[in-house]
């Protein structure tokens, strides 16, 4: 078995290497491996896999991997080769251009504690108003909210809220914070939104070319709060529930708090940002969630075309 390998380089040209024989089940394509390259040792992708190969001479072996999960999957690497030959540039360097930087680094988002009611029962707190508070507040939301939150009803709510758990009233669960580098805001923004006549015409005639599988671009023309996010948003829940992905496309980082806000909205955690303004680690941690198809949604500016979401099913282009 060989693999083809790619290095960002410039040269038109891929590397076969050997594959040992305990790297079989782990080598594909995607995945980022340590070779022999001359007289160093250098990191390349693997874009292709061979049962056998034409070349007569000595092969090196490969002697590691740097992920255990692939780093692009083989569309982006369709995408790759289209933009070396369109724009006559070396594959390596086009991988280059289109993989994030020190996709290496180590990088673990933050925990936030999250808390929900478990139990609707009516205890007797005697003295402890303040788990009073916070559970009765928990009863009437009925939903995961994060333990922070709460700081208005308790000046501890953590030790409120594990107190609480500790009865068996509420349950306690640590979920990771997404990248938000924006410095911005980025909140749900709930709107209560019946679509027009005219909006539902528009998406119908969308959904139609989502369900026969085919490309058809759209135009959808109208000035500023005319309802283009409304009918956006609509476009997407249609292929999410197909299991499907979205990538929205923003003009630039200023516009992302607002149109991210009523995309949280809708779909929760799935929705991801991508922009210049992340951290290399957050972009390199972002992109491997992305790869193991953790979000559904990607937001962001130019570069979040390069996204490695599997099965796409809608590009929005916002004020083009």
């Amino acid at each position: 078995m060989f693999a083809d390998v790619s290095f960002p380089i410039s040269s038109y040209q891929t590397f076969s290497y050997k594959v040992p024989k305990v790297l079989k089940e782990q080598v594909a394509i995607g995945v980022r491996v340590k070779v022999p390259f001359g007289n160093r040792k250098a990191q390349g992708i693997v874009v292709g896999i061979q049962k056998t190969t034409e070349f007569k001479g000595k092969i090196s072996e490969i002697e590691s991997l740097i992920d255990n999960k692939p780093v692009l999957n083989e569309n982006l690497w369709s995408l790759i080769k289209w933009l070396s030959e369109y724009y006559y540039t070396p594959l390596g360097i086009a991988a280059k251009v289109v993989l994030p930087a020190n996709l290496s680094t180590k990088y673990k988002p933050k925990n936030q504690l999250f808390v929900k009611a478990i139990s609707k029962e009516n205890p007797l707190f005697k003295r402890a108003k303040a788990q009073k508070a916070v559970y009765d507040y928990l009863v009437s939301v009925n939903e995961l909210v994060s333990v922070q939150s709460l700081n208005a009803l308790s000046s501890n709510s953590r030790s409120v809220c594990k107190k609480l758990a500790a009865k068996g009233l509420v349950y306690l669960e640590e979920k990771p914070i997404i990248p938000d580098l924006t410095r911005l805001a980025f909140n749900p923004i709930n709107k209560k939104i019946r679509l027009t006549r005219h909006q539902n015409k528009a998406l119908e005639k969308m959904t139609n070319a989502m369900d026969n599988n085919s490309f058809k671009p759209f135009l959808l023309h109208g000035v500023t709060g005319s309802g283009k996010t409304e009918i956006y948003i609509e476009a997407a829940r249609h292929v999410i529930k197909q299991n499907k992905t979205v990538i929205l496309l923003l003009p630039e980082i200023a516009l992302t708090p607002q149109i991210a806000g009523r995309f949280k909205a809708a779909f929760g955690e799935d929705v991801a940002l991508w922009h210049s303004k992340l951290s290399q680690s957050a972009r390199a941690w972002t992109w491997k969630q992305i790869c193991e198809g953790i979000f559904k949604v990607i937001i962001g500016a130019r570069s979040a075309i390069f996204a490695p979401l599997k099965n796409l099913g809608l590009i929005i282009v916002d004020e083009e």
